[in-house]
């Protein structure tokens, strides 16, 4: 691991004045990734040098351990992003029966994810936001209850359903507080829960509002609380939206949304016009960036940016990418191209 450590940090050296030297267009662009969106935030970062994430699953052997720091760092890396989302793949215990007082899990399930932030800190923390990302407890449910049987207990056992949901927001929570207490000052916050499927259920009150927007809510609240940065990631995975306008008091300095609502394509210039927030986004997860060229990356990427609201573009995807160790030629291509290289 220690090899590992010196070799990571001469490549990230050696990235970071590749990245910010005599290449680049403008003498105003800062000599390091936090100082980018610190000042894309501030709205003082040149317009031409639009910030860039992208981020995915890494599969089996990659989700805790020397197996996600490694994934972590090569994305990373390779693929040139101005921030290291990590993701939270610790997978849930299957819950069995919700007849039991008792948690669910204990407060701290998330410590060996929390140890692998700390590890990723160690490398870049200085001069990168290492961004966590936080699920939100309808995810984290979904996880160790499954879709049917969430559904199901949600309407015919909504105090045991709550209880669920109580125990699992406890964990996230003591995530959150804990990676700040390592020194993370960013973090990715996600919701799902307000696909129109959701609608049909015979909830009191209505499920997004019983069982989603309350604990969003609570654990969005202690990930913006104290930190630099958030990103609101408005998660369409379960199925198709028909409307953004419930989440705009959902705390968050960026915003990232589907693509498509109420079966309209939604740009990045209405995204911000609705939000008030600049956004990240611009390339379809599931068509266009693992399956195109390089050189058609280069040529789609020019008509993002120029398309944009401008000085208000984090350039990304809607979601996670498909393979995204697979794909770092594209990302890079993305990336350097909105950082005119």
């Amino acid at each position: 691991m220690k090899h590992l450590k010196l070799l990571l940090l001469t490549i990230f050296s050696a990235t970071i004045f590749t990245a910010y030297g005599q290449q680049q267009p403008t003498n105003s662009i800062p000599s390091d990734k936090k100082e980018i969106i610190d000042r894309f935030l501030a709205g003082t970062l040149d317009p031409s040098y639009p910030p860039a994430l992208f981020f995915g699953h890494f599969g089996n052997g990659k989700k805790l351990g020397e197996g996600a720091l490694k994934a972590h760092l090569s994305l990373f890396l390779k693929g040139g992003a101005d921030i290291l989302k990590v993701q939270t793949e610790q997978p849930m215990p299957r819950v069995q029966d919700l007849t039991m007082d008792t948690p669910l899990v204990p407060e701290d399930y998330y410590r060996p994810t929390l140890e692998l932030i700390k590890e990723i800190l160690t490398y870049v923390g200085n001069d990168v936001y290492v961004m966590p990302t936080i699920l939100s407890t309808h995810q984290v449910a979904r996880q160790g209850f499954g879709d049917e049987r969430l559904t199901i207990y949600a309407v015919e056992r909504p105090e045991a359903y709550k209880r669920m949901l109580d125990s699992y927001t406890k964990a996230i929570l003591w995530y959150i507080r804990e990676c700040k207490a390592a020194g993370v000052e960013a973090f990715f916050t996600a919701t799902q829960g307000g696909e129109k499927k959701f609608y049909e259920l015979k909830v009191p009150g209505g499920f997004f509002e019983t069982y989603i927007r309350p604990y969003d809510l609570q654990v969005m609240g202690e990930a913006n609380k104290d930190t630099k940065l958030t990103i609101l990631h408005i998660c369409d995975w379960e199925g198709a939206m028909d409307d953004l306008t419930r989440y705009l008091d959902y705390p968050g300095k960026i915003v990232n949304v589907p693509l498509t609502i109420d079966g309209k394509p939604l740009s990045l210039n209405d995204t911000y016009k609705l939000f008030g927030r600049p956004v990240l986004g611009g390339f379809n997860r599931k068509t266009e960036i693992d399956k195109a060229s390089p050189e058609k990356i280069v040529e789609m990427t020019r008509q993002i940016i120029a398309n944009d609201p401008r000085g208000h573009l984090m350039i990304g995807a809607d979601c996670s990418v498909p393979s995204p160790l697979d794909i770092t030629a594209n990302i890079h291509a993305v990336v350097s191209t909105a950082h005119g290289r």
